[in-house]
């Protein structure tokens, strides 16, 4: 059995104003051929799923592409098709492909399609024929009817921060195998309440989404069952398939799929209030680090959530940071001209900075500060630990300036913390800290919460803030609540 393997993820935020083109995968992870699975293997991601089932179950990994990029703007059509041919060349030089094991995110807009993944599937489709396809997607997928029409199975993220991609991984490639053995013929039924649903309140270890994903695994025990997806959606992406999905899949009956999609939609609707948080502004979040004794303080910046296609360099905390004489946190910062200006002053130079705020004016005024320079590194470093476990990651050039106790840790490419080693690999020991300002909605907590003091939300402005009625959406279908008071599932 032969079986056609890889990935193309991207969560677009139509806001942002950062291009997403080939290059933006290249700078982050792009791995052809068997480079693929040596690369990936023994990691935290689908791919070491697929490889561990492909021993397990005996089938052979016909690899193509592995391109993962961090959230931007949408991605280049150009970029896209060079992406999907490498793939159809994979698919038309290999004989006898039995089915394929794909990765998706299940957010990606594209500059020739809205629906970026289901555009992937259907071009999929054209060259595999009824060859079956098998995708997982992240727990933010907007999921269309082209995508649940296209595959013939479906597995989403069953957590949030996202631990579980080498599971999930593994129980896309079985349900594909046992399809192609003829063992089962899944039937797929889709449902979307709705709603539209912020990254925050998709945490999967806390209540309203933890109900929906057990119900979701309690009915996968059910007799004829194969799989049941809860997808929270993806707010930042103005398309016509935003919100959140239920994916549920059955062996051929049709009816039994629907009735499960059915009632975790409708429970998805009774708790939609449950989905609208209140968090305290930058300077009562501030206040409350500052003068709080729980350390470290964690400062979520939901409103520059680099995950979510933010450019990762928000100016308010820190504002807020020196204006209210933060005697010890850290703070990072994407800003390429400012490390520039540290890396060619030199370690224990003193430097006069503006730091951030240059992407656009959505995200606070470049700050100006002075300070000394305590640490240059080139930013590459190994994620540890459940999130992206084995993973190399690559910050760029990354300097670290002290002024008055503030360690800004500036990186020329932006970078979701979602690692203890992000901070360690540039001479801080998150632990030791009194208070960290973090760019993220929640992935932070799969490696901060074990060691955070206390964990403060941060209702700061940017292209993820938690206020929707501030995004001018031009493609997504109304009424939608909480957009929409009114809205009638």
């Amino acid at each position: 059995m032969k079986i056609l393997v890889g990935g193309i993820y991207h969560e677009s935020n139509s806001f942002s104003n950062i291009p997403t083109d080939i290059d933006s995968f290249k700078s982050v992870i792009y791995l052809e051929g068997p480079r693929s699975i040596d690369d990936m293997r023994g990691t935290t991601s689908e791919m070491a799923g697929f490889i561990l089932a492909a021993e397990d179950l005996g089938f052979e990994i016909v690899p193509t592409l592995w391109a993962w990029g961090v959230s931007t703007g949408p991605v280049q059509g150009d970029a896209l098709d060079e992406m999907i041919n490498i793939v159809r060349a994979g698919f038309e030089q290999n004989e006898g492909i039995d089915g394929i094991l794909f990765t998706l995110h299940g957010a990606m807009v594209a500059e020739n399609s809205l629906d970026g993944d289901g555009y992937i599937l259907s071009k999929f489709r054209e060259f595999a024929g009824d060859v079956p396809i098998a995708v997982t997607l992240d727990l933010h997928a907007n999921i269309s009817e082209k995508m649940a029409e296209t595959a013939d199975i479906i597995v989403g993220y069953d957590t949030y921060p996202h631990v579980d991609q080498v599971e999930r991984g593994y129980e896309a490639a079985e349900l594909l195998v046992r399809t192609i053995r003829g063992e089962i013929r899944p039937v797929t039924a889709t449902r979307k309440p709705s709603m539209v649903v912020v990254p925050n309140t998709q945490f999967s270890d806390q209540k309203p989404m933890k109900e929906l994903i057990g119900m979701a695994h309690a009915m996968e025990k059910e007799p004829g069952v194969l799989a049941v997806t809860v997808s929270g959606g993806f707010a930042y992406s103005d398309v016509p398939e935003i919100g959140p999905s239920v994916v549920a899949i059955t062996d051929g009956d049709a009816s039994l799929a629907a009735e499960c999609a059915d009632k975790i939609a409708r429970r998805f609707w009774e708790l939609r209030e449950d989905f609208v948080l209140e968090f305290p502004s930058v300077a009562e979040a501030v206040a409350a680090a500052v003068s709080g004794r729980a350390h470290p303080a964690i400062l979520a910046d939901v409103g520059d959530n680099i995950g979510a296609g933010t450019p990762g360099d928000s100016t308010f905390i820190l504002h807020e940071l020196i204006a209210q004489k933060a005697e010890s946190a850290v703070v990072i910062i994407a800003d390429a001209g400012s490390v520039e200006k540290a890396v060619n002053a030199g370690v224990g130079s003193r430097v006069e900075l503006e730091v951030g705020g240059k992407v656009d004016r959505l995200h606070g005024e470049p700050v100006r500060l002075t300070g000394d320079v305590i640490n240059i590194t080139d930013g590459v470093f190994r994620n540890r630990g459940p999130m992206r476990d084995g993973i190399i990651e690559n910050m760029g050039r990354t300097a670290v300036v002290d002024s008055n106790g503030i360690k800004v840790v500036l990186t020329e490419l932006k970078m979701p913390p979602w690692n203890l080693e992000q901070l360690r690999s540039v001479g801080i020991e998150p632990a030791d800290e009194k208070i960290i300002a973090l760019k993220s909605a929640v992935a932070f907590r799969s490696a901060y919460e074990p060691i955070a003091g206390k964990v403060i939300l941060v209702n700061s402005p940017g292209i993820s803030a938690v206020d929707l009625s501030k995004f001018t959406y031009e493609h997504i279908g109304r009424p939608l609540f909480p957009l929409d008071k009114d809205t009638i599932f």
